[in-house]
């Protein structure tokens, strides 16, 4: 009987340690993410011109289909928003679409500006993962190579500013 019980507890145990998802599939924790900032120094435009420019590029590129900017002063330069990236987990085999938030910062003065992206926990209405208040390490790759490629769409468009 002793014997038994031996083994059914080593049994669990090692199942249990099966089980685990690696770190690659598990969500990451808040101490992971830090905010992406991107510098743009060296352009041709004026603050109003360039916080125009890029006010009409976060506009157009995201479309009617989420409120974006919340707070646009184009007095000190700023634009404030929230928006949201999609991502998706490597243990996913079928089509779920997991979706984080973000805040955006923007910031203009005269001939450079700044851009800050920075992922928020929780789980917006519709993520397809419920239960994912934060992606993945393989998730959040995805999503700072979507920043990436945001900021260098802007710096594109704030460049031909005159």
């Amino acid at each position: 009987m002793k014997k038994q019980s031996v083994v059914l507890i080593l049994a669990t145990l090692f199942s249990g340690c099966s089980t685990q998802l690696s770190p690659f599939d598990s969500p990451i924790t808040v101490f992971d993410i830090e905010a992406q900032t991107f510098t743009y120094s060296g352009l041709n435009g004026k603050e109003a011109a360039l916080w125009e420019k890029a006010r009409r590029h976060i506009t157009l590129a995201y479309g009617k289909n989420q409120p974006i900017l919340r707070v646009e002063n184009k007095a000190s330069g700023t634009l404030l928003g929230k928006g949201v990236v999609r991502w998706k987990s490597p243990s996913s085999l079928d089509s779920v679409e997991c979706y984080s938030e973000y805040d955006i910062r923007f910031m203009a003065r005269d001939h450079k500006a700044r851009l800050q992206l920075t992922l928020l926990p929780g789980v917006p209405t519709l993520s397809g993962c419920e239960n994912w208040g934060l992606p993945s390490q393989f998730g959040y790759e995805q999503i700072l190579n979507k920043f990436e490629l945001m900021s260098d769409s802007l710096h594109s468009v704030l460049r031909d500013v005159k």
